[in-house]
């Protein structure tokens, strides 16, 4: 099985002030159609968010405006921390996220769920493959949020790409749970493979 993965953004892919603009609302709503599948909710207060090359070419779009960086060395340099979170071929990338409704319990929720991002799992035709966090902090996101790799042994990206089923696991001693993902969003996990 040849691994492709996918292609570093460059500044030719990346829209910035008045381009960006003309084309926001658009691609506000075709990201947000790409995202539906990819949100995994793992119990009450957590969700793991699968990301590909659309998803974070987005989120840097999206940063460049609120910051409004348009000067291209700034542009750059900004390519190039986005880049650094691309899924590498063979590999799944995600982002898990602490979600609370009322910002007063985020405190709590996180002391509860210390350590979390070490017990996450995807389970496909029998095995398992940990998530791997990484240091550095998702580009963009001001949330609570960790930065997860899935290295995929062949067999397992074979798997998936044979429409295996596919489970998100967690062992945390707070939170222990198996979520079967279902068609739709194997099928989106599937696409970045």
């Amino acid at each position: 099985m040849a691994l492709e993965g996918p292609a570093q953004l460059d500044v030719g892919d990346v829209r910035v002030s008045t381009a960006y603009e003309l084309a926001r609302g658009e691609e506000r709503h075709r990201v947000a159609e790409v995202m539906r599948w990819r949100r995994i909710h793992l119990g009450e207060h957590l969700a793991l968010v699968f990301q590909n090359r659309d998803t974070i070419r987005s989120t840097l779009e999206e940063a460049l405006r609120t910051e409004r960086i348009d000067d291209p060395e700034r542009v750059a340099g900004e390519i190039v921390a986005f880049n650094a979170v691309l899924p590498e071929p063979g590999q799944l990338a995600a982002v898990l996220f602490l979600e609370v409704a009322d910002p007063a319990d985020l405190a709590a929720a996180a002391s509860q769920l210390q350590g979390v991002e070490h017990s996450v799992s995807i389970e496909v035709a029998g095995t398992r493959v940990r998530g791997v966090p990484e240091a550095v902090s998702p580009p963009g996101e001001s949330v609570p949020a960790h930065f997860l790799r899935f290295r995929l042994e062949p067999d397992q990206r074979a798997a998936i790409l044979a429409a295996s089923a596919i489970a998100i696991v967690t062992d945390h001693p707070n939170l222990g749970v198996s979520v079967q993902l279902d068609e739709e969003q194997r099928r989106a996990v599937a696409s970045d493979l």
